[in-house]
């Protein structure tokens, strides 16, 4: 394929004694000391991130691939399968790539998270902070988007299936033209109740047909293929009769909690908010009888990521381009799915809510295939990796904060950051109730998991108007004990704070302007 336009270089290392030198060292600090305790003695205190020069690009393997997402809708890494139960088309991609283990949405719900997605900033600076819809304005048609880049790049781009950026959905096959896609066929809108069932066979077809239509293309492409599915467990089980699947053998979630008084009191609301939305679930695991019910709801959960890996088994194969196709399987944001006695996704820090699926199939890296990666990434690097993989620098379209993972597909065992920043402004999480801390901000580490809680009035206020909450996933891997409830851990809390300030101040001020 042909080579890509050359791009200037425009990004320098801060300068030393400027502003951002400085609080680049105060991160560098807080950050070390925080994760001290969590590495062996003689291990250091970081991975080093390599230099610019050191990461491997499109040009370095001799060839621009074509680029194929695969993307589910409110699918979260923490699901254990029961023997017995496999999802081969996920495997496939898993073992043609590498997995990264600790991949995270910054925010949800839907919009947000795919808003990050697809255009690698912060949901507070690109401005989707909600669903879409009459309170929450589309994505400004004027950010540039991963399609915007590797279009003017010389890729034909192709977008299928559920978007979720903008609320008005047409047939207008050059719909999302202003948004860098060439071509939009069967767009979806939000997730209606049944919407994945009846709708993502079509997304499939309409796929398959593209692939093939294409498979002789000598120019580069970008497709995206995005299911709605397993979204439809929002109505789960109002809609839906909890025994019409196979007992597959899922079970009731070992950090279901009946009492959430020690959590941020929006989680509460939020559980009454899925019974509203969902139907009502026992709040118990006690009694036989409600723990399986939480079993059948399980199943049910099971059930929709089987039919979305059937689905992507068909594009797999219609692609026929393995050979210089790149394959990215990815979600927006995860499924509480009975952790905590929870469900769906939203105002949450929870791994259930925010840890998602990313794999990146790279056929022109075989020597890492089937590696996992446990570094700490986040939906902000996808545009700048996918880019780095077409041969572009995205950074060249605007400021971005986001990490280019490729270095990762060559070394998995690497580094490129240690702690990354989660919002959350959605107002639907908060259902409008006056006073209710919902707004999030908040820093993961490969440790601890740290968020403060307040009002859309009072993010940018003083901390006697937070709400905290802190696990220690270490010690905790069910963040079950909120250490913001424990007086001794004072010192952590405050380094954690401390953190999220300064990860404000670098990857929400962007271009010059706050967006706290």
């Amino acid at each position: 394929m042909s080579k890509p336009p050359p791009i200037p270089p425009h990004r320098t290392d801060p300068q030393p004694g400027s502003a951002e030198q400085r609080r680049t060292s105060r991160r560098r600090f807080l950050e070390a000391g925080l994760a001290a305790a969590t590495l062996p003695i003689g291990a250091g205190m970081f991975a080093a991130r390599p230099a610019a020069a050191a990461q491997p690009t499109a040009d370095a393997t001799g060839s621009r691939p074509n680029l194929l997402i695969l993307m589910t809708d409110q699918e979260r890494t923490e699901v254990v399968l029961p023997s017995g139960f496999s999802l081969p088309a996920r495997d496939r991609v898993a073992s043609d790539g590498v997995t990264f283990g600790l991949h995270h949405t910054p925010t949800a719900p839907c919009s947000p998270a795919r808003s990050t997605v697809f255009t690698g900033l912060h949901a507070p600076v690109n401005g989707v902070l909600d669903n879409v819809g009459a309170a929450q304005p589309d994505l400004s048609a004027t950010i540039p988007t991963l399609g915007t880049m590797v279009k003017a790049a010389g890729y034909h781009t192709c977008y299928i299936g559920k978007w979720h950026l903008t609320q008005n959905i047409t047939t207008d096959p050059a719909y999302l033209t202003p948004y860098g896609f060439d071509e939009a066929i069967d767009l979806l809108a939000g997730g209606t109740p049944n919407e994945g069932t009846q709708q993502d066979p079509g997304v499939a077809q309409q796929a398959e047909a593209w692939l093939a239509a294409h498979a002789a293309d000598s120019q580069p492409w970008l497709c995206v293929v995005s299911f709605v599915n397993p979204h439809d467990m929002m109505f789960c089980p109002r809609f839906y009769r909890l025994d019409d699947v196979p007992d597959y053998g899922a079970a009731v979630p070992t950090n279901f909690e009946s009492d959430l008084s020690s959590k941020p009191p929006v989680q509460t609301v939020w559980r009454g908010e899925n019974e509203a939305v969902g139907g009502a679930m026992p709040n118990a695991v006690a009694a036989p009888d409600d723990a399986h019910q939480w079993r059948q709801w399980g199943n049910w959960y099971l059930e929709l990521l089987r039919r979305t890996d059937v689905l992507m088994s068909g594009v797999l194969d219609a692609s026929g381009r393995a050979a210089d196709t790149v394959v990215v399987r990815l979600a927006d944001h995860g499924e509480m799915g009975g952790g905590h006695g929870l469900r769906q996704k939203g105002a949450m820090i929870y791994q259930e809510n925010l840890r998602v699926p990313l794999v990146i199939a790279d056929p022109r890296r075989p020597a890492t295939h089937g590696s996992t990666s446990t570094a700490l990434t986040s939906h902000i690097d996808v545009v700048p990796t996918l880019a780095s993989l077409a041969g572009i620098d995205a950074t060249a379209f605007g400021p971005l904060v986001g990490h280019d993972l490729t270095v990762l597909l060559d070394q998995p065992g690497g580094s490129v950051r240690t702690s990354l920043l989660v919002t959350s402004d959605a107002t639907s999480s908060g259902l409008g109730l006056p006073g209710l801390r919902y707004c999030i901000r908040g820093v993961l580490t490969a440790r601890y998991s740290f968020g403060r809680y307040t009002t859309p009035d009072g993010i940018d206020g003083p901390p006697s108007g937070y709400t905290f909450e802190c696990y220690d996933r270490l010690a905790d891997p069910g963040e079950l004990h909120n250490l913001a409830n424990d007086p001794s851990r004072a010192s952590l809390l405050k380094d954690l704070n401390d953190l999220v300030n300064q990860l404000i101040a670098d990857e929400l001020q962007v271009g010059g302007t706050a967006h706290a």
